[in-house]
């Protein structure tokens, strides 16, 4: 998870508390990023890469160590890179151009200033006059048109000039100095957030740069250059331009920081989207690509809690997730990481069920290692709700979902393990045409391919990357540049890191240059022009279980087989048989939420895929007959999940009777049930309620209860009913729930749908049900203002909301708590064994 410093007013007990809480709910790594400090606490703040700093950072690799967690840290404070030791002539720059009318003769008399608001920090670069048009025009570079994010005290100053090599160079030289001062470790990864230097369109060497690069220069058509209705001479200038920064970027700032963090000893992990350069070739340049989410999907998943007006559309879809993912696979980088849940909700309202569609979606795209954004340090003994971040989601001790998010963990932990395992299967290689997105409006000169506007610079693009999902196949990006060392072994295309595919596909639309046309002709025939359902067909086998049940998937190959991870992100159930499109013999299904494996329904070819709406599994295929498992021995403890272990050696008896033959018990519902009364405990007060009803109605101190209440009931089951398979359906949790049965724990219902299995746990006559449930912090944040409490205490933009506008939540109608919905015993008909 990304761990934000505030103030880094940190110290060794807060430190070895927070590292203790991480690790026991499963969190393997941090992220450390100093931000801004809190208000009023200035005297404890910590100056980045003091000694003072230093020192910390080392105490929290060595309790990093002990705890099995892995320490990153950002390359700086706050974003983008920058700080106090950047001088004005390395910062980030922008072109100022001044057009004036021109008559002959010396320039000396003209007014070539730019603007009183530009004038600032602004040196003259070149002049150039064009007799004919009777124009004149002046290049400006000005200096210092940034300062560093939400940067923490030590880190404020300018943001260098990415383009600049010596000073990138100069920037990085700094931080390795104080960890060689110090004796300092260095960290494992070097962290690198999403470009976000809006202005920055120039560097000093750009003139001289593009006309090495592109053959001409530039300062020649500067008059073309600032008026896009002047391109049809030279169509291309205003591209061009946009490829000389791309290559600037990746040669000067990405793949410098990536060899300077080598030399250390370290890796790097990078966010490319937000730059103007070709993404694929920027993920490719380092060890760890990253891509990140920025809101919440709709799937329209069956039971999910909505929450009107407090959430909005996230910005990456499966087009963009792909991104990282693809330059991840072709270039042989084994992970793919993810910024996960960025503004997923509003503060204080996310639930981990709301979390599981949009992680899934990223494992389908070809993410393998996810980062939580994020946690704050905060001290263990201040008043609740603590530090606090000023963007969701909040992944935090002091949050109330922390109580059951290891179950969460335990679920990327187990998707994880087989996400990073074996190599990448996409079927095709699709060409990222990036020189027709630069040729694109020519009036806005500076392009950045963030997640936020790839919708306007790549439809085309995006609508071919779906055609080909919706297809059945799925399939990575490539640049030209990675293009040009893939070589064609027989019915095969392999990258240069070795990644095998069927085919290239050329998205419609893309202009064929003659470099392009050469490669293309050394790769045939293994080149589909188009988005052709007959041509990929012809190169391989779609996957069904895509075109006909509508399912998210990601397949990957190893030593015995294939493996895929499959989600239903739809409203509909799924229960239906459809041929895989590699060659089989044996399958398995592992169950990712309750680390169950059982053997597959299999007839020749085909699968047997039983998923409810936004559930999802791993089915791993092998070549040899399903081997005889023996079954997993119960967990014991409460910590536990129910039916872990490992991945060898566990299965599933079938079941028999027929448990739909006999009449399921309902334990309560909204108007009561035949266990009667059900006990109710939050906090200190208790309730007997004869139906269920969600607690902000029970009482005035329950309407703004923050934690977990406890259910217990009782259901009697006649002999027969007892020896039958049976489910316990939850409802609507508002918004997780623990389970026990007869004092055993049967398992965490964190996620949709609200189902847990009873295996061996219902007896014939009476049963004790206690079920805990666990609710968001809302109502009581919404109460705290209400009383006018001072909890927002931060500097800089403090919190706000997804509109990044000021906000209180005084107005806040109560949010259900608790069961929400009647609970209820359920045949386990699509249990296909049990122990």
């Amino acid at each position: 998870m990304r761990w934000w410093w505030l103030g880094s007013a940190v110290d060794e007990e807060n430190l070895r508390w927070s590292l203790q809480e991480y690790s026991r709910a499963g969190i393997g790594a941090v992220e450390i990023t100093p931000i801004y400090g809190v208000q009023g606490n200035d005297q404890n703040n910590i100056p980045f890469l003091s000694d003072r700093y230093m020192e910390m950072l080392r105490f929290v690799q060595a309790e990093g160590a002990a705890d099995s967690i892995e320490v990153d840290m950002a390359t700086g404070t706050g974003w983008p890179f920058g700080g106090p030791w950047v001088p004005l002539e390395e910062s980030a720059c922008k072109a100022v151009f001044v057009v004036k009318p021109y008559a002959g003769g010396s320039i000396d008399t003209l007014d070539l200033l730019p603007s009183e608001r530009d004038r600032r920090n602004c040196v003259l670069q070149k002049v150039m006059t064009y007799p004919e048009q009777k124009q004149v025009v002046a290049l400006w570079l000005k200096r210092g048109i940034m300062h560093v994010k939400r940067a923490a005290p030590g880190g404020e100053g300018y943001v260098v000039d990415h383009f600049d090599r010596q000073a990138v160079g100069n920037y990085l030289r700094h931080i390795s100095d104080a960890f060689d001062r110090t004796g300092t470790p260095y960290p494992h990864t070097f962290f690198n957030d999403s470009y976000e230097v809006a202005e920055g369109d120039w560097t000093p060497s750009l003139l001289e740069e593009f006309y090495k690069r592109r053959g001409y220069r530039l300062e020649d058509h500067f008059l073309e250059f600032l008026s896009a209705s002047k391109l049809s001479s030279l169509p291309s200038l205003v591209a061009d331009y946009r490829e000389t920064l791309a290559e600037l970027l990746l040669e000067n700032f990405t793949e410098q920081w990536t060899a300077w963090a080598h030399a250390h000893g370290a890796i790097t992990r990078n966010q490319a989207h937000g730059s103007p350069a070709n993404l694929i070739d920027c993920y490719a340049a380092v060890d760890i690509p990253e891509i990140e989410g920025f809101g919440l999907s709709d799937f329209g998943i069956k039971g999910l809690r909505q929450d009107p007006g407090m959430t909005r559309k996230n910005d990456s879809d499966l087009s963009m997730l792909k991104y990282a993912p693809s330059a991840a696979h072709v270039a042989g980088k084994p992970l793919t990481s993810s910024e996960t849940f960025t503004w997923l909700t509003e503060h204080f309202r996310t639930s981990l069920s709301q979390m599981k569609p949009d992680l899934d979606l990223m494992f389908c795209a070809g993410v393998n290692r996810m980062f939580f954004h994020g946690t704050c340090y905060s001290p263990k003994d201040d008043p609740w709700p603590g530090w606090k971040f000023y963007a969701s989601v909040d992944m935090s001790p002091t949050n109330s979902i922390w109580r059951d998010a290891p179950f969460l963990m335990k679920y990327i932990e187990r998707c994880q393990s087989f996400l990073q395992w074996g190599q990448p299967d996409n079927d095709f290689l699709v060409f990222l045409p990036v020189r027709d997105m630069w040729l694109k409006n020519p009036e806005r000169r500076f392009m950045q391919f963030s997640i936020h506007n790839m919708g306007k610079i790549a439809p085309e693009f995006i609508e071919s990357v779906l055609r080909i999902d919706r297809l059945g196949y799925d399939c990575d990006y490539i640049s030209e540049q990675l293009l040009s060392k893939t070589t064609r072994e027989g019915d095969r295309l392999v990258t240069e890191a070795g990644t095998r595919y069927k085919a290239l596909i050329i998205p419609t639309g893309t202009t064929i240059t003659p470099e392009l046309e050469q490669m293309l002709k050394r790769l045939a025939p293994l080149v589909i022009y188009g988005e052709d359902a007959a041509e990929m067909a012809r190169a391989t086998k779609a996957e069904a279980m895509k075109t006909q049940l509508g399912l998210h998937m990601i397949r990957r190959s190893n030593e015995g087989g294939h493996h895929y991870f499959i989600a239903n992100l739809s409203p509909d159930d799924v229960d239906a048989s459809v041929p895989l499109a590699v060659d089989f013999n044996g399958a398995t299904w592992y169950d990712p939420m309750t680390g169950d494996i059982t053997p597959a329904d299999i007839a020749g070819n085909t699968v047997r895929i039983s998923l409810r709406s936004g559930e999802s599994r791993i089915l791993k295929t092998s070549l040899t007959p399903n081997p005889s498992l023996t079954p997993n021995p119960s967990p014991k403890g409460e910590g536990n999940h129910k039916g872990e272990g490992n991945h060898k050696g566990e299965g599933r008896k079938r079941l028999s009777p027929n448990p739909s033959q006999v009449s399921a018990p309902s334990l309560i519902g909204r108007a009561g049930g035949e266990s009667g009364c059900v006990s109710l405990l939050l906090g200190s007060e208790s309730f007997r309620l004869d139906s269920l009803q969600t607690w902000e109605s029970l009482s005035d101190s329950a309407a703004v209860f923050m934690g977990t209440g406890v259910y217990t009931m009782t259901v009697r089951l006649s002999r027969k009913q007892a020896r039958q398979h049976w489910k316990i359906d939850l409802g609507d949790v508002r918004e997780s729930a623990r389970v026990y049965i007869n004092g055993q724990f049967i398992g965490c219902a964190w996620a949709v749908p609200f189902v847990l299995d009873c295996r061996n746990t219902l007896r014939k006559g009476k049963n004790e049900v206690r079920i805990e449930v666990t609710n968001l912090p809302a109502n009581r944040i919404a109460d705290l203002d209400r009383k006018g409490y001072k909890w927002r205490k931060f500097n800089e933009i403090n919190v706000v909301d997804l509109n990044y506008r000021p906000t209180t939540y005084d107005h806040w109608a109560p949010v259900a708590s608790g069961l929400n919905s009647g609970v209820k015993l359920i045949p386990a008909a699509h249990a296909r064994c049990e122990k």
